[in-house]
């Protein structure tokens, strides 16, 4: 795990370095608030710092101020590191945002118990974003989450120029299915639906449930003809399906499903847009008969 060490003083930056590296973490060093509110900005930087309360440029107290403002796509657990002992400023901390602080010199034990009370907030809080992004039957992104990533999508596309494409898939005959052999199994059908497609896209590729029986595949990089290509195999991929019952023989069954695809382009306005495009190509394969895959002109 990354730890962020924002400390201006070489001596506590090298206490703090070797100290944290023994115990395992990676250190990042920063030797003021400007650098280390850098350091927090960037794609893979860490979530757990150690902050001096003293810094030139920035100080602490400002740093904390800054992160909580600006830094609001995943939280970062923040320790006070300050040679002020007293409550007033340890509320002041606080108060701008710190999580828990220690005092110098530090103990170390408490220094490695104050760590581990960081991250054990910060695996609980990536299992509530996990819960929360996430549909609790396949695993896959739910419906919320796909529309949100397939917006930055689009935007890298409008960015890039690069093409991307939208597939959009219905199971046939879904109802029957739970009719005739009730919703267990049909969210057997779901889950070996939901594998079958995470095993056969590219890891690029993207997945989500739409909803009920239906699924979405962003393929980014891609036109609608290349899209065509990976929604046949995921067409066939999906045939057979063998349900081990709690009584009696496995039961097969015969899955198939309806896809439309859509490729973005300047004529559609934004991604409800190409969702509905998509959904009435999709509209057309189930006319046309089922089990087929149709492109939107």
């Amino acid at each position: 795990m990354k730890i962020l060490v924002a400390e201006d003083s070489r001596y506590y930056q090298r206490i703090l370095q070797d100290t944290l590296s023994n115990w395992g973490y990676t250190v990042v060093l920063a030797k003021n608030g400007v650098q280390a509110l850098e350091r927090l900005k960037e794609k893979d930087g860490p979530k757990l710092a150690i902050i001096d309360w003293m810094m030139p440029e920035m100080n602490g107290l400002e740093l904390c101020k800054k992160v909580r403002e600006t830094l609001d796509n995943s939280y970062i657990y923040l320790i006070f590191l300050t040679a002020n002992s007293n409550k007033e400023d340890m509320i002041k901390g606080l108060e701008a945002g710190a999580d828990d602080y220690i005092t110098k010199p530090f103990n170390e034990l408490e220094l490695k118990f104050r760590l581990k009370n960081g991250e054990r907030i910060l695996n609980l809080e990536n299992r509530i974003m996990q819960l929360a992004l996430t549909d609790p039957l396949t695993g896959l992104l739910n419906r919320r989450a796909f529309v949100d990533r397939l917006v930055s999508e689009i935007a890298r596309y409008k960015r890039l120029g690069q093409p991307l494409s939208l597939i959009m898939v219905d199971l046939d005959n879904f109802k029957k299915c739970n009719d005739t052999y009730g919703h267990l199994v049909g969210d057997e059908v779901l889950k070996h639906v939901a594998k079958c497609f995470s095993q056969f896209l590219r890891k690029y590729d993207f997945i989500g449930r739409y909803g009920g029986e239906e699924f979405v595949i962003c393929t980014p990089g891609v036109d609608a003809s290349v899209a065509y290509t990976i929604a046949e195999r995921l067409r066939k991929s999906i045939k057979h399906v063998n349900i081990q019952q709690e009584e009696g023989e496995p039961l097969q069954l015969y899955i198939t499903a309806s896809f439309g695809i859509c490729e973005f382009s300047d004529k559609i306005k934004d991604v409800y847009d190409l969702i509905k495009e998509a959904d009435e190509a999709l509209y057309q394969a189930k006319a046309n008969g089922k089990d087929q895959v149709v492109i939107k002109n």
